[in-house]
């Protein structure tokens, strides 16, 4: 008996199943539909209003939580790219100084040791006027003491004073007590001796006074003596002083480069 009625009560579903299904097909229960659909329509738009500023409210406290940490990662990619572009820029520098070297070097026939400069330090006993710059090459690379050393265009920045097996000490050509056999590109191609001056300019004594020189000349090495090659330039006369009385004429000579920017040089090797 219960079966039986277990069955009649499935039997009546799914007549009632089919017949909605029929009655929804024929279109007879849209009246119906319609207005339920009335009815549920704006509270469905309401839920999905609610939902969907739930989900941006989660959103925002997400992106808020995240935040410091986004703009930690984007300040670190900033430091590197920093750091890397100035790594980049340093490498172009390099490699510009390193094309200028080997153009004069091989437009002058001459030959070299390229170096870095590695340290600069007072030179002992020389006076607070005085520095040398250390270079990572020394006597293993075929460096003597007295060579002369150069920056990438050319222009004569010392010689080398000190020597170990890896590094070379040299005086700047501005460093009281760095002589330099020099002579003035003029006419007479007057002769004279280039010495450092308070760490700022040269000075070029032993001039005869018989010979006129005048501001702008180019001063360069007179190749007489030691073992630095003629014509090196070593700057531009800024100023004479000639005093009649006086046995030399003297002169204040400029250096064409800033000493204090050195990271490339060569020695030249004779």
């Amino acid at each position: 008996m219960n079966k039986l009625k277990r069955y009649r009560k499935i039997a009546i579903f799914l007549v009632a199943f089919i017949l909605l299904i029929f009655f929804h097909a024929v279109g007879a229960l849209r009246p119906a539909e319609n207005f339920l659909l009335a009815l549920v329509r704006p509270i469905g738009s309401r839920l999905y209003s609610y939902g969907r500023g739930f989900n941006n409210s989660y959103l925002d406290r997400q992106n808020q939580a995240d935040l410091p940490a986004r703009l930690e990662s984007l300040t670190n990619q900033v430091a590197a790219l920093t750091v890397a572009n100035a790594n980049y820029q340093e490498v172009i520098k390099e490699n510009t100084k390193l094309r200028d070297q080997a153009k004069f070097l091989n437009d002058h026939n001459l030959t070299a040791v390229v170096a870095s400069v590695i340290a600069q330090e007072g030179a002992v006993g020389a006076g607070e006027a005085s520095q040398d710059l250390v270079l990572n090459r020394g006597a293993k690379d075929g460096l003597k003491i007295g060579l002369a050393v150069i920056e990438p265009n050319g222009t004569i920045i010392g010689k080398i004073t000190a020597l170990k097996d890896a590094t070379a000490n040299i005086c700047l050509a501005t460093s009281p007590g760095c002589k330099l056999a020099a002579a003035i590109e003029n006419p007479t191609q007057t002769p004279g001796i280039a010495d450092g001056d308070l760490g700022l300019t040269i000075k070029m004594d032993y001039i005869p006074q018989t010979d006129k020189i005048s501001a702008g000349d180019i001063v360069v090495t007179s190749g007489l003596g030691g073992n630095i090659p003629r014509g090196l330039v070593i700057g531009r006369v800024k100023e004479v002083r000639n005093e009649s009385n006086a046995v030399w004429q003297n002169a204040t000579i400029e250096p064409l480069v800033d000493f204090n920017n050195l990271t490339l040089v060569s020695v030249i090797i004779p």
